[in-house]
């Protein structure tokens, strides 16, 4: 009969309950191949709420996104939006890291990590996806940097000594030579517009090990590296300077001004040495256009050139800001360089992020033989939002982010669900939980 006694009043002997209940995440317990299918049939946002899931163990059978837009916030914004191209523009609003995403400026984007700068300068790393964050150091460690107050003033006999490897004069430099400045200064207000051009990782943070690598501007050329087992900024040599550069199959590869495709070692000391590993692109030692380096899914280096230009737009002679791209591929057999008329079914993602080349065949959304671009002439842009005039949203919505066709010729805007911030710039990330 329910709720009587045993014979003697005796209770039966209870189960002793666990002091703790630990979790099991079954999603982990799942075959590899099983995990990539489930990942590549789901929407945007349910892919970055499954990354969240799986832990890193089992996370690299996870088929990597392609890029998306990171809208960064202004310092009051609880909240960044990621844009997904893809997935047919299609949002996903999440926490912005604080500090890290709030009213900083994204100066570089790689390995699913962006890296931030504040209006002083300060440098920070971001995850947008878990809210992630870390502190890299300041470039007030570069020993050729004294700091006074809200200056950082560069020793500038020393620095051309060590850019171009010997005293002067560098003829063959507009900047430097003949006679180089004896010292330079910077407040720290002015990093981000006057030194920073972007930043490289070399992996994610979370590796415990990683380095990191800055492109400066035109001006100082040469480029700084820092690790996380020696927190000090450290200019290294580049006659030629340095225009852009990633972080490729576990070294990071620079491309200079004049074309040449240099590869960075660690040394002895700790400093960074490069050297030549291609022949020079088929352009002029002084081309100007903007050049950035990519890596195809076939592992062959490719060099975009960008060439910015005004156009005539109706018949009041009214211009208008637009660009053409080119494409240079190496043929590593041949050790030339072959411009290519098409991409066929590749895309490229370009701007302050590392440049990013991906398959279209993969899936749907992207467009192929296109280049997908954002502004990152960080210091410009700011003058530009200093000096915000309306008749030039136009011109400036299209400068921000774009898309390039090689087969129309033509760059188009990237429809947006919602207007774009002048201020600060979009930036490309590729989502990760690691």
């Amino acid at each position: 009969m329910a709720g009587s006694r045993r014979r003697g009043g005796k209770q039966p002997p209870r189960r002793r309950r666990p002091d703790k209940i630990s979790a099991i995440n079954f999603i982990e317990r799942l075959p590899p191949d099983l995990l990539a299918e489930i990942h590549r049939n789901l929407t945007f946002l349910d892919r970055i709420a499954f990354a969240l899931v799986v832990r890193r163990a089992v996370g690299h059978v996870l088929k990597p996104d392609t890029p998306c837009l990171v809208l960064s916030s202004s310092a009051s914004d609880e909240t960044a939006t990621l844009v997904s191209i893809a997935d047919g523009r299609r949002e996903a609003v999440v926490p912005a890291c604080d500090p890290a995403m709030r009213g900083h400026v994204v100066v570089g984007s790689s390995h699913g990590w962006l890296v931030t700068a504040d209006a002083r300068g300060a440098l920070r790393l971001a995850n947008p996806v878990t809210g992630a964050q870390a502190d890299l150091p300041s470039v007030a460690t570069i020993p050729l940097f004294v700091r006074t107050g809200m200056w950082l003033i560069l020793d500038g006999d020393a620095f051309a000594r060590l850019r171009f490897g010997g005293p002067p004069p560098y003829v063959d430099d507009t900047t430097w030579g003949p006679t180089p400045p004896r010292s330079f200064s910077l407040t720290v207000e002015q990093l981000r517009q006057s030194l920073y051009r972007k930043v490289v990782l070399s992996t994610s943070p979370l590796s415990g090990s990683y380095a990191a690598m800055i492109v400066t501007t035109p001006f100082f050329g040469a480029p700084a590296f820092v690790t996380s087992e020696d927190p000090i900024w450290r200019f290294a040599p580049s006659r030629e300077g340095v225009e852009d550069a990633i972080h490729h199959d576990g070294r990071f590869y620079s491309l200079t001004y004049s074309g040449l495709i240099e590869a960075w070692d660690r040394d002895d000391s700790g400093g960074f040495t490069s050297k030549v590993v291609a022949p020079r692109l088929n352009v002029a030692r002084d081309d100007k256009r903007r050049k950035y380096l990519a890596v195809a899914p076939n592992g062959r280096f490719m060099v975009v050139l960008k060439e910015p230009m005004e156009v005539e737009v109706d018949k009041y002679r009214n211009r208008m800001w637009t660009c053409v791209f080119k494409v240079q591929m190496l043929d590593e057999v041949r050790q030339i360089w072959e411009e290519e008329p098409d991409i066929d079914d590749m895309a490229i993602f370009v701007g302050v992020n590392s440049s990013v080349c991906v398959s279209t065949t993969t899936g749907p959304g992207i467009s192929p033989g296109c280049v997908y671009f954002t502004e990152d002439e960080i210091g410009k842009a700011c003058l530009r939002e200093e000096t915000y005039n309306a008749y030039c949203d136009a011109d400036d919505q299209l400068r921000r982010v774009g898309v390039y066709s090689f087969s129309k010729h033509r760059v188009d805007k990237i429809i947006m669900p919602e207007e774009l911030p002048r201020w600060p710039l979009p930036a490309w990330f590729t989502p990760s939980a690691f």
